[in-house]
């Protein structure tokens, strides 16, 4: 189990890497920003120090004033810095972000039709979107937040330890019980399989989601009501039981964890008073641990949080790369080209998983001839025209067009030779002119209003408000 963690936090580092130039300076600059925020606190010690000299003199109040100018100055450049390092690891995140999410829709457009549906298009969303946005988090927020989160409570214990290792050692205390409290509420038995149920939770409900929405027009005809959905309202509860379940199965190490890296001064004070009295340590060295004795818990708070994210956002990579990973339309190694457009099926046999749906089916359409297919509903007609597109491959027998097998041809050619036109069509939120070159890039406008007219769509166009330029809604509306 934890040499599949480690594999998939290497191939996070590898997605990270791609930027690795920007990401160094942002964590350089997030080590300096770390340094810098124990500066104030240093100054007020040796202000109390010197304040507390017995020769204090009048000489003395110009080097306060002057160290008081150095902690201002001091604080706004750690936040300068801080600005700088979250400004390079956002932009590192953004142009990530937008490589992942090319590769992903470039892939996912030469994945087969069958992939999409096995595959339900909110469960592609959800990975497209969420899980994508969360290596954001992580990249932008979580390596600055990392670095400093481990660089900055080593600066401040080696800092106490040289001031006093009594204190120091005091102060460390509750360290071990918070660590074993983060454990138990983020590295328990079986977590992993557990970031997998939510993951297939959360898809399983944004799924049912997206079939809802489609399915409304369905609901407003027949004049159903919203409970005839059991599948969703199914999800929406599944999904509310799991979150409920994991919630309150980590509340209590989780609660007490907030209370144990919170509770630094009940640990401190009472030993910090003790050794004050029995004269081990100076009243600045007391005050010096009030304020750092239990400040170097906080970015370990960061640290435990990003612990329990990690888990999600390696699972969402592992299901990013299920895509990357699924096996494309192969393109021919020697490809062909037809001869003509006449279409051949040769004992063609085809099954949607278990499912037989063609047996050995042959015919011939000719060149320029106009044929359709006629059957009852379920008889394979359907499946016929996709199969010509190659949506999905045949296990036995050929088709050919121009008399070359369609395996053999380049796909952007076969594509270029056939037009299809679905059941339902999908129209994009922008104008009539976006979506007629949806796909096209070196086409001008003549040839747009051309496709119009042979589509027979010219006429209505021209009476829109602003014809192509008309913006149209999803759907159409």
């Amino acid at each position: 189990m934890k040499s599949k963690s480690h594999s998939k936090f290497l191939r996070l580092l590898k997605i990270a890497g791609t930027k690795k130039i920007l990401l160094i300076i942002s964590a350089v600059l997030a080590v300096i920003s770390s340094a810098f925020s124990l500066v104030p606190y240093i100054i007020i010690y040796i202000v109390m120090v010197r304040l507390l000299n017995p020769d204090f003199g009048p000489q003395d109040f110009l080097y306060i004033r002057n160290l008081a100018l150095a902690a201002a100055g001091v604080v706004v450049l750690r936040y300068v810095i801080m600005a700088a390092a979250f400004m390079l690891s956002h932009v590192a995140a953004f142009k990530i972000l937008y490589g992942l999410r090319t590769a992903l829709a470039e892939h996912l457009g030469k994945l087969p039709m069958g992939y999409f549906n096995a595959n339900q298009s909110g469960k592609i969303k959800k990975i497209l979107y969420e899980d994508v946005e969360e290596i954001e988090q992580f990249i932008a927020h979580h390596i600055p937040d990392l670095v400093s989160g481990m660089v900055l409570p080593v600066m401040i214990l080696v800092y106490l330890f040289w001031v006093d290792w009594h204190m120091a050692l005091v102060a460390l205390l509750p360290l071990p019980l918070a660590f074993f409290l983060q454990q138990k509420a983020f590295d328990r038995d079986g977590q992993e399989e557990r970031r997998k149920q939510y993951h297939n939770a959360l898809e399983n409900m944004n799924g049912t989601i997206v079939e809802y929405i489609r399915g409304m027009p369905v609901v407003k005809i027949f004049n159903q009501t919203v409970q005839s959905f059991t599948r969703l309202k199914g999800a929406v509860h599944a999904y509310r039981h799991f979150i409920k379940e994991i919630t309150l199965s980590m509340a209590p190490a989780w609660a007490m964890f907030i209370v144990i890296t919170s509770s630094g001064l009940f640990f401190i004070l009472p030993f910090g008073l003790w050794f004050y009295i029995k004269g081990v340590i100076s009243l600045p060295t007391l005050f010096l641990f009030l304020m750092l004795g239990s400040g170097y818990m906080t970015p370990l708070f960061k640290l435990a949080m990003l612990g329990g994210q990690l888990g999600h956002i390696l699972e969402g990579i592992t299901r990013m790369d299920g895509i990357l990973n699924s096996q494309t339309i192969s393109e021919p190694i020697s490809p062909k080209h037809p001869r003509n457009s006449s279409i051949e099926f040769k004992n063609v046999s085809f099954a949607y998983g278990d499912k037989n749906v063609l047996k050995d089916i042959s015919f011939t359409i000719g060149e320029g001839r106009v044929t359709a297919l006629v059957g009852p509903s379920g008889a394979g007609k359907t499946t016929i025209a996709q199969l010509l597109l190659r949506m999905w491959d045949i296990k036995e027998g050929e088709i050919l067009l121009g008399g070359v097998n369609i395996k053999e041809i380049p796909h952007h050619e076969l594509m270029s030779r056939i037009g299809f036109v679905f059941q339902n069509g999908f129209i994009f939120s922008d104008t009539v002119y976006e979506n007629i070159r949806m796909g096209l890039e070196n086409v001008s406008r003549a040839d747009i209003e051309a496709a119009a007219r042979a589509s027979q769509c010219h006429d209505f166009i021209e009476n829109l408000p602003k014809g192509l330029d008309t913006r149209i809604g999803e759907g159409g509306e």
